[in-house]
């Protein structure tokens, strides 16, 4: 996988963007921008060129906006794990499309509930 920088953004609008369409209106492209932009979240880019994640550490570290071939997203995923795992995190979350719940079951992912407060 490669990381590349900031800059380079605007080559993966596209398929940042079909991700952003799944988080109900709640990010947007200039979000995506001003996070990789200051550091907060990192790109994370497959070899093949047509899959992306955008990555945000926070507690955990948090897969947003996941677009691409489902192949390339489940190794973009197993390496994403292995730089949580050795960047001290030790739980990942990951928002996206409703059918993922059953896709993702078989790397070890689960569906969780919460609070959410709207402000």
């Amino acid at each position: 996988m490669t990381y590349p920088p900031h800059q380079e953004l605007e080559k993966y609008r596209s398929l940042i963007e079909a991700a952003l369409a799944y988080d109900g209106g709640k990010s947007t492209w200039e979000d995506v921008v001003e996070e990789v932009t200051s550091g907060r979240a990192f790109l994370m880019v497959h070899p093949s060129g047509k899959s992306v994640a955008v990555l945000q550490p926070i507690r955990e570290v948090h897969m947003w906006a996941v677009s691409g071939e489902i192949g390339d997203i489940f190794e973009m995923e197993e390496e994403a794990a292995t730089r949580a795992r050795a960047s001290g995190f030790d739980r990942m979350t990951l928002a996206g499309r409703k059918g993922w719940e059953r896709v993702f079951k078989s790397l070890g992912w689960k569906p969780e509930t919460g609070l959410v407060k709207d402000l």
